[in-house]
């Protein structure tokens, strides 16, 4: 593929933190999620936890109150600013820090447990930094730790099959046009198949957003684990249900990765 990768990742950090400079005062005030208080809630007290893409705060206060000691990172300096506040006003002791999680600023084995949620790992651009980010989660996580993703699902078909479908039109689109820049000798400059920019909807001030949509089997690519990496939808972690035959067309799947 002849396209600059560090050039290309770089420019959607650029956006994401333009993006979510804008979306502070949104996910500011924004509460724990069902799936996510579940989770958190079958965690030890105490346990220390790594909130990577914490933006404002939402879940790394959320999960502080519910008694864990934990440090949220983000690469906007704005969203960072604002979480310091959150947890100050909720009376909260939580480390704030602007860090990238395809370089993490921690030692091996730092963490009891490492949460990326909300779909932060779908604002990292290139399937190179997001193996890369989990690399770092599993570096980074303890010895009999794990690991919880929250990932969007390319195929998810709850409003009916034309998404899907128009994401796969337009993802054969670009491949044709990366090939055609192949052929060409030419470097392509658009955008990589699963990426998605989009207009701002929490509020009506924030820049663009950029998100990227991934294949279940992509997503399974991000970890070199196997044995000990399984996928749930949120009925399976919620609801605690065996199976769920829609597991794979939902719109939320996480990856849940033991070290």
């Amino acid at each position: 593929m002849l396209i600059n990768q560090e050039k290309y990742y770089q420019k959607i950090k650029d956006l994401n933190i333009s993006h979510y400079s804008g979306e502070t005062s949104y996910y500011s005030r924004a509460p724990l999620r069902v799936i996510e208080k579940t989770l958190l809630e079958r965690l030890p007290h105490g346990s220390k936890i790594l909130d990577l893409g914490c933006g404002s705060g939402r879940f790394s206060v959320g999960a502080a109150l519910l008694g864990l000691n934990v440090t949220g990172a983000d690469i906007t300096p704005a969203a960072i600013a604002c979480a310091r506040e959150k947890a100050k006003k909720e009376g909260v002791d939580v480390t704030f820090l602007l860090a990238d999680m395809t370089e993490l600023p921690f030692e091996d084995n730092s963490f009891d447990f490492v949460f990326c949620p909300r779909f932060s790992i779908n604002a990292v651009a290139t399937l190179s930094k997001r193996k890369l980010a989990v690399n770092e989660m599993m570096r980074v996580v303890k010895p009999e730790g794990k690991i919880f993703i929250e990932s969007f699902n390319k195929f998810y078909s709850g409003k009916g099959i034309a998404m899907p479908m128009r994401n796969l039109f337009i993802d054969l689109g670009r491949y044709f046009n990366i090939a055609k820049c192949y052929l060409l000798g030419k470097e392509y400059t658009g955008w990589l198949p699963g990426d998605l920019v989009y207009a701002a909807n929490k509020v009506d001030s924030a820049s663009i957003g950029y998100t990227h949509l991934p294949t279940i089997i992509e997503i399974l690519s991000w970890s070199p684990v196997i044995k000990h990496r399984k996928v749930y939808s949120i009925p399976q972690i919620v609801d605690k249900k065996k199976f769920d035959i829609f597991k794979f067309l939902r719109y939320s799947i996480w990856i849940i990765i033991d070290k």
